[in-house]
């Protein structure tokens, strides 16, 4: 199912198309693509995020129950479409352009949730996303049984993580530290997910610690280990980055002798969890 904002201005419907699919163009996530005579389409694509969101600009307007709406504001006919089940922090990434939008352009945003058009309001935009996908969870529940969840603030935690690991990529590579991956498991028949990273005993790493578990590598040493009980026994080891991510750490190679040392000579509580891997398309936030 689609969710879908429209754009409205008051007293007029004309702008500037030509200044709006330049704004577009400057997006790196952004190609605008012309489908036909009618239709105009600006498709947005994260592949960090593994999401996309199209901007239409049509020659009609397909805004439902138009009628009962201010006349005093006027379709258009742009409009954006999403996915109904797409994260909450995916959908805020297309309210920042939307915010750009209204503001060059003075328009104001309708969804079928308002009461009538209104001016950008972030808050208000995002509450009519999730009252429609609460509701779209309950209409069909067998289809979100599919999915797993993850709770909405451990998944901004990180999808701000994986939308920072080029930067901490590059600020590390000197130092040889590893920037390690997510990975999602969940147990057979239950949709919770647990967030994990792999390690190795010999290699320094960045510690994002507001994941699950550490999934320790190695010939002789194969182990799932609770993140929490982890970083009780090594947080003295680990080093903050200043980053915009929260609770982020990395550990250097004279360190990373230590904290062989604590993984080699504790023992860590047994996680007694049959865990399988997910995939990361197939996690939600509902």
């Amino acid at each position: 199912m689609l969710f879908r904002y429209y754009f409205f201005k008051e007293g007029t419907r004309n702008y500037e198309v030509a200044d709006l699919l330049s704004y577009f163009s400057t997006n790196p996530y952004i190609d605008v693509v012309t489908k036909n005579e009618n239709e105009k389409i600006a498709r947005y694509y994260n592949p960090t995020l593994g999401f996309k969101a199209e901007f239409i600009i049509s020659n009609k307007s397909i805004v439902p129950g138009i009628e009962r709406l201010n006349p005093r504001f006027i379709d258009v006919n742009l409009r954006v479409e999403l996915s109904v089940l797409l994260p909450t922090y995916d959908v805020s990434l297309i309210i920042n352009i939307c915010e750009d939008i209204t503001k060059m352009f003075d328009f104001y945003v309708y969804n079928e949730i308002y009461e009538d058009v209104s001016p950008f309001k972030r808050n208000m935009m995002i509450k009519a996303f999730q009252i429609v996908k609460q509701a779209y969870k309950k209409k069909y529940p067998e289809e979100i049984s599919n999915y797993y969840k993850l709770e909405e603030e451990s998944l901004n935690q990180v999808y701000d993580y994986l939308q920072q690991v080029s930067l901490l990529k590059d600020s590390l590579k000197e130092e040889e530290i590893k920037v390690p991956t997510i990975s999602y498991y969940a147990v057979e028949g239950k949709r919770k997910v647990y967030t994990a990273i792999e390690v190795s005993r010999f290699e320094p790493f960045v510690f994002p610690a507001f994941v699950d578990m550490i999934h320790v590598t190695d010939p002789k040493m194969d182990m799932f280990i609770s993140a929490e009980e982890f970083q009780m026994k090594t947080k003295k080891f680990f080093h903050q980055i200043e980053s915009s991510v929260s609770n982020l750490f990395y550990v250097s190679y004279k360190e990373m002798k230590k904290i062989n040392k604590v993984l080699t000579k504790v023992n860590f509580s047994p996680l007694i969890l049959e865990l399988k891997p997910v995939d990361f398309k197939k996690v939600l936030d509902v």
